[in-house]
C-alpha cells in the first residue's frame, strides 16, 4: 500500500511518500481502508520531537481517520483505551493509564490502511459529508469537551484563542449553539475576515488583548485557550473572579505564567483539557447530522503532497481543517 513515512525525529522533509506491506489485524482490530485523513498541528509536534511520539521508525502519522470496513463507513476514535483501568472506568478514556493516539503512539492514516482497536470504530450516518466528518474526529471531539469540561453556560461570555485552526472554528460554532457572546483573538490580521463569517462578537488581535478589559472590565466568564504559552497568560488575566479557564495548548514553547496570589484571590478554575472521550465523538457527530455545526475545511490534499500540506499547517496560513484525500 502507499503511505507517508516518517523516517526520524526532526522536520517535514523527513517524510517520504512510498510504498509499505499491508498490515495485518490481530484479535480484536480490523482493517480500515482509509478514505480521508486530518491533518493536525499534533502531527507537526510529533515530527520536531515537541510531543512523545513513535519509539520505533519508520512510522506512519495521521489521528484523524475516515474510512470502511466491511462495506460500513466509519470514524475511528482517536485515542486508544484498555477500557479497565480508572480513568476508562468513569469514561475518561482518553486519558487511559496505558492508552496513547492513532498516528502518535501506533501507524496512523497517513496511509491507504491502517490496523485500529475494534472498539475505537465509530459507524457514521450515509447523509452525512465524509470531508466533515473527517475534520471533527478529533478536533471537534477537542472542543466539544472543552467546553464540557468548563461547564460553559448558555449565553456566557467566552474569549477564545487560537480560533482559526480546526479545533478553534469548532468551538466557535459549538458556543454559538449555546448563544455565548464570543470574543476571538488571533494573531494574523489576513484572517479577520474569515472569523467575521463565523458571526461572533469581538474579534481583537493577539498583541492587543489586553484592551478587551476597556469592554469587559469585570473580565470573562471563560476563556478557552488554543495558543499556549503567553497567549494562555494573558487570557488568564482577562478572566473575571470565579473565572474558568480552559486550554487544550502545546502548541507555543513560552512557559505560561499564573500569579497565585491573584488567582487564589479571585478564585479562578484552571482546567486541562485532553481531547475527548468516544461519548464526546459521538455527541459531535450527532450536532454534525443534525446540521448543527459545519465544520471549516481550509483546503483538501492527495496523500502525496502531505508535506505540503504540512508545510501550509507549519507556516499559519490554513483557516479551518485541512484534510488528505487517500
Amino acid at each position: 500500500m502507499k503511505a507517508v513515512l516518517l523516517t526520524r525525529i526532526g522536520g517535514i522533509t523527513d517524510l517520504q511518500y512510498t510504498s509499505v506491506p499491508l498490515p495485518r489485524p490481530k484479535q480484536g482490530e480490523v482493517l480500515v481502508k482509509v478514505l480521508y485523513c486530518g491533518i493536525n498541528h499534533l502531527d507537526l509536534h510529533i515530527i520536531t520531537g515537541k510531543r512523545p511520539g513513535p519509539q520505533h521508525f519508520p512510522h506512519i502519522l495521521g489521528s484523524e481517520i475516515v474510512g470502511e470496513v466491511d462495506g460500513d463507513t466509519v470514524a475511528v476514535f482517536p485515542w486508544t483505551f484498555c477500557g479497565k483501568c480508572k480513568p476508562c472506568q468513569k469514561g475518561d478514556m482518553q486519558i487511559c493509564d496505558i492508552g496513547g493516539t492513532l498516528g502518535r503512539t501506533r501507524w496512523g492514516g497517513y496511509a491507504e490502511y491502517v490496523v485500529v482497536p475494534e472498539k475505537n470504530i465509530i459507524k457514521i450516518p450515509q447523509n452525512v459529508s465524509l470531508e466533515d466528518v473527517c475534520s471533527i474526529t478529533l478536533a471537534g471531539t477537542t472542543a466539544y469537551h472543552l467546553i464540557k469540561r468548563a461547564g460553559i453556560r448558555d449565553k456566557s461570555t467566552v474569549l477564545v484563542t487560537g480560533t482559526t485552526g480546526g479545533v478553534g472554528t469548532a468551538v466557535i460554532q459549538l458556543l454559538k449553539q449555546k448563544q455565548c457572546h464570543i470574543i476571538c483573538t488571533t494573531s494574523h490580521p489576513n484572517k479577520i475576515k474569515e472569523l467575521k463569517k463565523l458571526s461572533v462578537a469581538k474579534i481583537v488581535l493577539v498583541k492587543d488583548m489586553v484592551s478587551l478589559l476597556t469592554d469587559y472590565p469585570s473580565g470573562v466568564d471563560y476563556a478557552i485557550d488554543i495558543a499556549g504559552g503567553s497567549i494562555w497568560s494573558n487570557a488568564l488575566q482577562l478572566l473575571s473572579k470565579n473565572g474558568t479557564i480552559v486550554f487544550c495548548a502545546t502548541s507555543r514553547l513560552e512557559t505560561g505564567i499564573v500569579n497565585i496570589a491573584q488567582a487564589f484571590s479571585k478564585q479562578w478554575n484552571i482546567l486541562g483539557s485532553y481531547g475527548g472521550s468516544i461519548e464526546d465523538c459521538k455527541a459531535v457527530l450527532k450536532l454534525l447530522a443534525k446540521g448543527a455545526i459545519h465544520p471549516q475545511i481550509d483546503s483538501v490534499y492527495p496523500l502525496s503532497d502531505a508535506q505540503k500540506a504540512l508545510e501550509k499547517i507549519e507556516k499559519q496560513e490554513q483557516f479551518g481543517k485541512i484534510l488528505l484525500k487517500i
